[in-house]
């Protein structure tokens, strides 16, 4: 068995305008991380990392450089086909360099709450463990992506969500309630580390990389109509 390494899993979950996107491609420009590999759903990360026209390619480009920001853009038509995809897809980032920075966009396209590919439960437990991969997934659908995941994510960082479902689904992970979550505005945020169980709020920032602010903060609630 190899030797455990310190990485990081994080659920970034927010529905879609509210600030997500715009906070994760901050944060990695930010991290500037030597090994970045991305699954771009919506192929919306040409500023953070470079195409490559295949699995194959992808596979050349992170078994034979020494540093990459590389992502990789889906083609698959059908359900069925893109879980396949995205299996292969993990099966071969799990072959990057240690500490490796993995995102995937729209886990919920991918994953059910009681089913997972085998390839993305070993990359997001095995690789963060062993490899010491720091991974971030993201969704608009926290109650639709495989309970596994938000179990073993370490951090999560939470913006509105409008659902009713999927806020509980976030909740019911990060020490808040539903409520917490539906007070938030546009751009706001609660972040939650499971290890020390703190608690902080924040904005973005369009202009730059917002940080929490107040720690075991509860956002204020929403009056009634």
């Amino acid at each position: 068995m190899g030797a455990d390494r310190k990485g990081e899993s994080w659920a970034v979950l927010a529905m879609s305008e509210m600030g997500k996107g715009v906070w994760l491609k901050q944060r990695l420009n930010a991290l500037r991380p030597s090994c970045l590999v991305i699954w771009d759903t919506n192929d919306e990360y040409d500023k953070q990392a470079q195409a490559v026209g295949s699995l194959a390619e992808l596979l050349t480009v992170i078994t034979t450089r020494r540093a990459f920001a590389v992502r990789y853009v889906p083609r698959a038509r059908t359900d069925k086909a893109l879980r396949a995809e995205f299996e292969r897809w993990c099966t071969l980032v799990y072959a990057c360099k240690p500490g490796t920075v993995i995102v995937v966009e729209e886990l919920a396209d991918v994953t059910a709450p009681s089913y997972a590919p085998p390839a993305w439960r070993k990359l997001n437990t095995r690789g963060r463990h062993h490899q010491g991969f720091t991974i971030y997934f993201c969704s608009q659908s926290p109650a639709f992506i495989d309970k596994a995941s938000m179990g073993n994510a370490s951090h999560l960082h939470v913006g509105y969500l409008g659902e009713p479902a999927h806020r509980k689904a976030a909740a019911a992970h990060m020490g808040c309630t539903a409520e917490d979550i539906d007070a938030l505005k546009q751009f706001e945020f609660i972040e939650y580390v499971k290890a020390s169980k703190e608690r902080s709020i924040g904005k973005v920032s369009i202009g730059g990389l917002s940080t929490p602010h107040g720690k075991n903060a509860t956002p204020k609630k929403r009056k009634s109509p």
